[in-house]
């Protein structure tokens, strides 16, 4: 019976929304911003962490991956190497690659070398780095093999001279067919394409990979450059190398254990250690800031929407003061009174949340192509832009509510 109540007062509630359409949509109109806005924020946010996360993930979460880097003083930390017409020397070298692979020797630890070659395709310059790396590197990360096959064991113990592509590089390969089967030039040296691999990492975005040995073998591990009339020399041991952890708890202990090592025999900053564990709490942190900030700008158009609610509510109370009267002289209780009007005012409040999240629906592909992030809406967002203004409709309908609840029934019948 109440519940037939209920839903007889959420019909009149209806009726009087549509017998006032320019004031009930005025009405709604902050509702259903506001409530657009929780939804469109929600999903963007969503789809921004979603794809931070899946990108670092993709790092290797038990990885550690240190990466050689030219130090910003040209001047070289090793003994009797200096710059000038001598060799600069910085990056990872052999020996700390051996300390390291010391610490945990549970731990795999795979070598990459980077070649400081231009890569040509038909006398066309290629925008893409060289690195050496053994079969085993891909199994590091979240790598998936886009066409042909993968570099194996065989080409690193003979020294093929094959190459695998990531799928940017691909795509700049002129010719029809595909990458696979390409000639690509690296520097003086030719290398047969058998495969197109999506390997995530800062410095795998437009990357050639080819055998560890091969690249060792043909390209050394020093550079000449000669640029504007001067000369540059570099020598580079490992240019890259992960370390990964059998146990997702102990990367912290080890990361730090591997930052001590280049501390003790680096005086100069010339390695980059990147933890994607760590880098993902981070983002953790960060996206949880910026998904309160999105929520908070959103509740304070909610709230403007709710205060005009309240104001409406307030004067449809005054309009119908000689009906409340009516309805107490006939039997009514004060809290018929409340009832009716809260009623009344949360189905507002529900259709103007309803419409706020169609609103927000379609804003979502304007907010996605703006910001660059994909937009998920996830049911949880549904529901709870649908609880909020439901809430809203609560919270600032029960003193207009209170108000008709309290009139008293003679001074009701009198008022004109």
């Amino acid at each position: 019976m109440q519940l037939t109540w209920i839903i007889e007062l959420a019909r009149d509630g209806l009726r009087n929304l549509v017998r006032h359409r320019v004031r009930s949509t005025l009405t709604l109109l902050g509702i259903v911003f506001g409530i657009a806005s929780v939804t469109t924020m929600i999903a963007v946010g969503e789809g921004a962490q979603r794809t931070v996360l899946r990108e670092i993930a993709a790092l290797g979460l038990k990885n550690i991956i240190i990466d050689s880097v030219k130090p910003t003083e040209m001047e070289s930390s090793r003994p009797g190497q200096q710059t000038g017409r001598s060799i600069l020397g910085y990056g990872i070298t052999e020996a700390d690659a051996r300390q390291i692979a010391a610490i945990s020797p549970e731990s795999p630890v795979s070598i990459a070398h980077r070649v400081n070659q231009r890569v040509y395709s038909d006398g066309a310059r290629v925008d893409a780095s060289v690195l050496g790396v053994a079969p085993q590197y891909f199994d590091l990360f979240g790598s998936k093999l886009v066409a042909g096959r993968r570099l194996a064991e065989m080409h690193e113990t003979l020294r093929h001279t094959v190459a695998v592509v990531t799928p940017d590089v691909a795509d700049s390969l002129r010719g029809i067919g595909g990458a696979v089967g390409k000639q690509v030039k690296i520097g003086p040296k030719y290398f047969r394409v058998i495969g197109v691999m999506s390997v995530p990492g800062r410095t795998t975005t437009g990357t050639v990979f080819v055998p560890y040995g091969t690249a060792r073998a043909l390209f050394g591990t020093s550079t000449y450059k000669w640029e504007s009339g001067s000369f540059e020399a570099t020598r580079i041991e490992i240019g890259r190398l992960v370390v990964h952890s059998q146990d997702e708890g102990a990367v912290p202990g080890l990361a730090q254990a591997v930052a001590r090592v280049f501390e003790l025999n680096h005086e100069t900053e010339d390695v980059s250690v990147t933890v994607p564990l760590d880098v993902l709490r981070s983002k953790q942190r960060t996206q949880r800031v910026f998904n309160l900030v999105l929520v908070t700008i959103a509740a304070i158009s909610l709230f403007v929407g709710g205060i005009g609610i309240m104001n409406i509510m307030l004067a449809i109370v005054m309009e119908r003061t000689r009906e409340i009267g009516i309805r107490r002289a006939v039997g009514a209780r004060k809290r018929d009174v409340f009832l009716q009007f809260l009623v009344e005012t949360v189905t507002l409040s529900s259709v103007g949340g309803a419409l706020g999240v169609i609103l927000g629906v379609v804003m979502m592909p304007i907010a996605a192509s703006w910001t660059g992030w994909e937009s998920v809406l996830t049911p949880w967002a549904v529901i709870a832009a649908l609880v909020v203004s439901w809430t809203v409709g609560v919270v600032f309908g029960t003193a207009p509510a209170i108000r008709a609840a309290r009139l008293d029934p003679v001074d009701a019948l009198r008022y004109e």
